[in-house]
């Protein structure tokens, strides 16, 4: 135990560090600290080389701030008050509300890659992702080709990024 005591004083910044490198937050970061030290003295034993405690250390402490971040990325942070307005408008289906808070956090993804987007690609991607006007429509009504339409909704899409693509797809 003395021995584990000493190798968590050694250890403690570079394991710190890591984890901080990899969450980029420093309440997670002490969390993966604690967890892989707890690891790595469950698993002491499976260490065949001392000489290699610090890889050792490191290796855990990145895959277990990998697993960390993995599953809190899936968490949804809201503003106290979208969450009383979205039960409101799914009072008594549990799923339906979690589709809602999803389908919220989805909408102000979008929004917030959409106002990144040049004006001549934000009026094409407003009228076909919300107005769900068609590229033909878009060509007429903006007085484009339909492969101008085409090609600026693609660089739109593009641009807003793989976090929102099922959203898109809808």
């Amino acid at each position: 135990m003395t021995d584990f005591h000493q190798l968590f004083h050694q250890y403690y910044n570079l394991v710190y560090s890591i984890a901080y490198q990899v969450t980029k937050d420093t309440s997670l970061a002490e969390d993966v600290l604690q967890e892989t030290f707890w690891k790595a003295y469950q698993k002491e034993c499976a260490l065949k080389d001392p000489l290699k405690m610090k890889a050792w250390l490191s290796t855990i402490a990145r895959n277990t701030a990998i697993d960390y971040i993995r599953k809190h990325k899936k968490e949804i942070l809201l503003e106290e008050e979208q969450v009383p307005k979205l039960l409101y408008m799914q009072r008594d289906h549990t799923s339906d509300v979690e589709q809602e808070l999803e389908k919220a956090w989805v909408e102000e993804t979008v929004k917030g890659h959409m106002k990144k987007l040049s004006p001549k690609l934000q009026e094409v991607f407003q009228l076909n992702y919300y107005d769900q006007l068609q590229e033909k429509e878009i060509a007429q009504k903006l007085h484009l080709s339909k492969s101008a339409v085409k090609s600026r909704l693609h660089r739109a899409k593009k641009e807003i990024g793989p976090a929102t693509k099922l959203s898109l797809m809808v």
